[in-house]
């Protein structure tokens, strides 16, 4: 038997915090004030729907060791993170959608070359996003 979810005000507006944000990592207090100048929801309940909804494969949890505590992504409608790779940037930590058809042909390379079968919308590839690199390099990002 499948246990049921009710929409509630809380959950919805959750949903609707982490859709605006698609390439945000918020930890479970983050997101906790965040919907609470919405509706009132204890920081349990976020918990309860924050694992609901990784269940549902409509938000990511990773392990920031940057912040040293689990943050969550939205992945869900719109965002079809199975079908391609994620940069995290080891600067800022920000993690974003690599959502080109690069992607999908180096799975295609690695599983025919090599025989591996990559799960895209859990590979992680890092490094530095484009302004840390720029910041780094004094200037050009793309040199």
């Amino acid at each position: 038997m499948t246990k049921q979810y009710y929409h509630t005000r809380g959950r919805e507006a959750l949903i609707a915090y982490l859709r605006e944000h698609p390439d945000c990592q918020f930890c479970a207090e983050e997101l906790c004030q965040a919907i609470n100048e919405q509706t009132s929801t204890g920081k349990s309940t976020v918990y309860r729907h924050l694992t609901q909804l990784c269940r549902e494969d409509a938000v990511r949890r990773f392990r920031s060791e940057e912040r040293g505590c689990n943050v969550y992504q939205y992945v869900g409608e719109g965002c079809d993170c199975r079908l391609h790779f994620h940069e995290k940037c080891l600067r800022c930590g920000r993690i974003e959608h690599l959502d080109c058809h690069g992607s999908s042909e180096f799975a295609a390379h690695l599983r025919a070359e090599h025989g591996f079968v990559v799960d895209c919308g859990q590979s992680i590839l890092y490094g530095l996003c484009a302004e840390c690199y720029a910041k780094a390099e004094g200037g050009n990002a793309h040199a």
